[in-house]
């Protein structure tokens, strides 16, 4: 697993450059999609046949940040991110603005499908809706909890294409992400003695991304190749170590330690 000195953008046009090597337009997928600015870097980056994008847009996802009706002290309220979102966690108002903001961002994509759903009720709607059977890329930046994350990537393998792959959000463990109640790495961890998936790149950030390819598909080789080629700093490790990540605060940066 290379430990990229680079943020997840970079990683959209790697595998950009990785599916035009394997003659391929990606059909795609985000879990997880708030105002659609990521999915739109996704979208501009890989020039999809066709994308999905996911998201409940709903304050029910709320009931799923902690299980117990009093929040441990070292997870902070849901609503001290309201600034983020534009308006209270609670109120639906803030969900349907956030929703009609990423509508017009793709109004005139038309190979673009929007499925205002829970990650896993939509899975019924997708084929009906678009035709896809499998995905080339899928990425999940969903709830963030424990068994939510673990259940979308044990969900949204069996929709990934022999030779696909699956980009994991906010995969580490930091001060920060402790306060948010994520669960993204062990989830992680969980998922990699399950499934044949192994992790072939992060990015070496806080709020980090992992690329995910299953171990005998042919991009394993074509994404270390391009890593290897292109000008990004690396540091080679095993993916074994991948559930030992956790972000250290440098005085000039952020960096990711395996010790």
């Amino acid at each position: 697993m290379k430990v990229c000195m680079t943020h997840r953008e970079t990683f959209y046009h790697l595998l950009s450059a990785v599916f035009n090597a394997y003659n391929k337009q990606p059909v795609i997928a985000e879990l997880g999609v708030l105002r659609g600015e990521n999915a739109l870097r996704l979208y501009n980056a890989l020039n999809p046949e066709k994308m999905v994008l996911i998201d409940s847009w709903s304050p029910a996802a709320n009931d799923a940040y902690s299980p117990f009706d009093q929040l441990p002290p070292w997870v902070e309220a849901i609503d001290t991110y309201a600034y983020y979102y534009g308006g209270s966690m609670y109120d639906m108002a803030t969900w349907d603005n956030l929703y009609q903001e990423c509508l017009s961002k793709f109004a005139d994509k038309e190979n673009v499908t929007v499925i205002r759903a829970e990650t896993i009720d939509a899975i019924p709607d997708i084929q009906p809706r678009t035709g896809i059977e499998k995905f080339d890329l899928v990425y999940i930046d969903a709830n963030h909890q424990y068994e939510y994350i673990l259940r979308d990537l044990m969900y949204y393998q069996d929709l990934v294409a022999e030779d696909g792959f699956m980009l994991l959000n906010d995969c580490c463990h930091s001060p920060n992400g402790t306060k948010q109640n994520l669960g993204v790495l062990e989830a992680l961890g969980s998922f990699l003695k399950r499934s044949d998936f192994v992790p072939v790149a992060v990015t070496n950030t806080d709020w980090s991304d992992v690329i995910l390819v299953r171990k005998n598909s042919v991009m394993l080789q074509l994404v270390d190749i391009a890593i290897t080629n292109s000008d990004i700093p690396f540091v080679e490790i095993p993916h074994q170590l991948m559930s030992a990540a956790r972000v250290v605060y440098g005085a000039h940066r952020t960096n990711i330690s395996f010790a």
